[in-house]
């Protein structure tokens, strides 16, 4: 997604502790602290001195980036923040962002949403949570579908790719029963397994869970789009619920299954007519 947006030399880019990208200069990623408090004060400071630098647009892009079930704090930062961006005379934008739950009675999230000058939403569960509430944007396709790939299938592709959204499966034990059980249900045990890390530090620890039931499955942390293009190329099936792992499988034609909690991934099994299971 930051390869979508990140196209000019003036862009900024801010980052959260030890998130880093090849293709982007060391000089404009901006990294923000984990300490919430010395984050919101960072990306106040850096506003202003971005300003100075001759930027004019703030960008929100991917991911969920909204939702009522988000705490206080993360809300106000954002309100305060898009007011402040305002204030500097910033354009604000929400590029192919998600929508989580959003409560008629949250006035933070909703003032922060009418503040912002263009908002494009990658499902349609988000756009209609907009629409409820009257506010103005566009429903577009995921930010990962205008990357180009290099699609070249081998003729007989052998792997099942396999992933999973760890921290949503760390803090919930009926979801991970669920993603458990759903994997028994739809994984051939004869075929070659791979789990997938999308998420670094985060996704690991269900591979330790996985390897006890299926004796033939491997882990892979991709680190280029050569990694993920030659995983792509041999994978006949993808199961799971990493919405970008979907994704790919949408634009590497290859069927899938999903399972999660989120209308994204509700929304892209049902628009592929592809089968999904949810974790609720």
């Amino acid at each position: 997604m930051l390869e979508v947006l990140y196209v000019e030399k003036k862009h900024f880019i801010f980052l959260q502790d030890l998130n880093t990208y090849q293709f982007i200069p060391k000089n404009k990623q901006i990294i923000l602290s984990k300490s919430p408090i010395y984050r919101t004060l960072q990306k106040f400071y850096y506003l202003i001195y971005l300003k100075f630098k001759g930027v004019k647009n703030t960008v929100f892009g991917g991911g969920t980036q909204f939702s009522s079930n988000s705490s206080r704090y993360t809300q106000l930062d954002i309100l305060f923040f898009v007011i402040l961006a305002r204030a500097l005379g910033f354009k604000i934008k929400a590029e192919s962002v998600g929508i989580g739950s959003f409560s008629s009675k949250n006035k933070i999230l909703y003032i922060a949403l009418k503040l912002f000058h263009n908002i494009s939403v990658r499902d349609l569960t988000s756009s209609n949570k907009l629409k409820s509430r009257k506010i103005i944007h566009t429903l577009t396709s995921d930010l990962v579908y205008k990357l180009k790939f290099n699609i070249n299938k081998v003729k007989k592709p052998k792997l099942t790719l396999i992933t999973a959204t760890g921290p949503v499966l760390a803090m919930n034990k009926s979801y991970l029963k669920k993603y458990l059980d759903f994997l028994e249900l739809n994984l051939d045990r004869k075929e070659e397994i791979v789990f997938v890390v999308f998420q670094k530090g985060e996704d690991e620890f269900i591979f330790d869970l996985l390897k006890k039931k299926f004796e033939n499955i491997n882990m892979i942390i991709p680190e280029s789009r050569d990694d993920l293009e030659k995983l792509y190329n041999n994978s006949k099936q993808v199961i799971g619920m990493r919405y970008h792992s979907l994704i790919l499988a949408d634009i590497f034609k290859i069927s899938f299954k999903g399972f999660s909690y989120d209308d994204k991934v509700k929304d892209l099994c049902k628009k592929n007519k592809m089968l999904f299971t949810s974790a609720l």
